[in-house]
C-alpha cells in the first residue's frame, strides 16, 4: 500500500502532515544553503564509498569509519541487515514499526511476537528477556519504540545484549528517533562493546530530510558492515543526500538542542490537549504521540486539511487508534481546531 507509513501528502496536497514524524524545525538552514550552492554538482555521480559522509558520522557517533555503513534511510537498513544475517526466527515487539516485518517476510522468516500491554502504557520491560530464547536469530527493537514514543531503559538493553550473547543472537537497535527524545540517551557507546549488536539511525527524522533518503548502520563486526555494503545498490546514497548529511552532522548551530525543548513543550501541550478531548493518550519521549479515539477520524480530519497516522496496521492496535507528530505551534493549533470539530 502506497504511504502505508504515512507522509502521503502528494494525495493530500496542501494538507498539515501530522503522519510523519520529522524534527518540527524542517530542514537545516545550513543544509538548504549547502545544497543551492552545490546543485551544479549534482549531475555527477556520487561517491559510491560515501567517503565524506562515513567520516563524518564516524566522528559524530564516535565510533571508527569501518563500523559504518551509509544506507538510502532506515528502510534500506534494515533491509540490508535482514538480507545479510538471514534470521529464521525473529522476535518482534507489538506494536512496533512494521518495516521490520516486511523485510522480514521477503526471506520467509518466522516472526515471533512479544505483546507490550496497552494496561501499561506499552512499556518494554523485562519480560522480553524471557522472550529471547535459543530459537530466535534476531531481535528488533527500537529506542524510543514506534509508535508508541516509549524510551527503553539503558540497563534492559544491557540486559538483553547480555542474554542474545548468550542465545547466539543478534539485535538491532532502531535510534532513529533517538536524536529527538528526552531523557533517551544514545547507545553509540555500546558499538566496540557488544559483538552481536547493530545499531540503526537515520537522519530522515532527526534533521527532516525524508525527501533525500538518508540513514545508516553501526557495528563492531567490521566484516558484518562489508557485507552489508556489498549487498546495497551502487550509488544508494545519492550526492545531494550525501552532502546534505555531511552538511547536518558538522552543523555547530544549537539546531537538535531547540528542537528537543520545543517537542518537549509542545507535546505536553498536546497530550494535555487531546486527554481534555476526550483522548487517551499514551505517555511518549520523542517526537510523536499515539492516542485512541473514535474510529474514522483520519478523512474528517484529511478534509480539513490535517494528515494524522492510522495505526490499523500495527499488530496489536486497531483501528481506534492514531500516531501524530508534534509539529510547530501554530500548527499544532490547527489540529486542535479539527479534532475539536470532528469531535464536538
Amino acid at each position: 500500500m502506497v504511504g502505508i507509513h504515512g507522509g502521503d501528502t502528494h494525495r493530500y496536497p496542501g494538507a498539515l502532515d501530522f503522519s510523519a514524524s520529522l524534527n518540527p524545525l524542517g530542514m537545516p538552514a545550513s543544509v538548504i544553503q549547502a545544497l543551492r550552492d552545490n546543485v551544479d554538482h549534482f549531475s555527477r555521480y556520487p561517491d559510491p564509498a560515501c567517503r565524506q559522509l562515513t567520516e563524518a558520522i564516524a566522528r559524530a557517533e564516535e565510533v571508527d569509519a569501518s563500523q559504518v555503513v551509509c544506507c538510502a534511510g532506515a528502510t534500506d537498513a534494515i533491509a540490508r541487515i535482514c538480507q545479510v544475517l538471514r534470521p529464521h526466527r525473529a522476535l518482534l515487539l507489538s506494536p512496533c514499526y512494521s518495516g521490520y516485518e516486511q523485510a522480514l517476510e521477503q526471506l520467509s522468516c518466522e516472526v515471533v511476537y512479544h505483546d507490550l500491554s496497552q494496561g501499561d502504557g506499552f512499556l518494554v520491560d523485562e519480560r522480553l528477556l524471557e522472550a529471547l530464547d535459543e530459537k530466535i536469530d534476531l531481535v528488533f527493537l527500537a529506542n524510543p519504540n514506534n509508535p508508541t514514543g516509549r524510551c527503553v531503559d539503558r540497563s534492559l538493553i544491557n540486559e538483553l545484549l547480555s542474554r542474545a550473547k548468550d542465545t547466539d543472537s543478534w539485535v538491532v537497535l532502531d535510534e532513529c528517533f533517538i536524536e529527538l527524545a528526552n531523557p533517551c540517551k544514545r547507545s553509540n557507546e555500546l558499538i566496540g562493546q557488544a559483538e552481536r549488536l547493530i545499531i540503526v539511525k537515520a537522519l530522515t527524522k532527526s534533521h527532516s530530510l525524508a525527501g533525500l533518503r538518508l540513514g545508516y548502520a553501526l557495528a563492531s563486526d567490521t566484516d558484518l558492515i562489508q557485507q552489508l555494503i556489498r549487498v546495497g545498490q551502487p550509488w544508494a546514497v545519492s550526492g545531494p543526500a550525501q552532502l546534505a548529511g555531511v552538511t547536518s552532522l558538522t552543523d555547530t548551530t544549537d539546531y537538535l538542542e531547540r528542537a528537543r525543548a520545543l517537542i518537549a513543550s509542545e507535546r505536553a501541550r498536546l497530550s494535555a490537549s487531546f486527554e481534555t478531548l476526550g483522548l487517551r493518550v499514551v505517555p511518549s519521549d520523542t517526537n510523536y504521540l499515539l492516542f485512541s479515539g473514535p474510529t474514522g477520524l483520519f478523512e474528517p480530519l484529511a478534509g480539513r486539511g490535517v494528515l494524522v497516522r492510522r495505526c490499523d496496521n500495527f499488530r496489536g492496535l486497531g483501528p481506534q487508534w492514531y500516531r501524530v507528530a508534534v509539529r510547530m505551534p501554530e500548527e499544532n493549533d490547527a489540529l486542535l481546531t479539527a479534532l475539536g470539530e470532528v469531535l464536538e
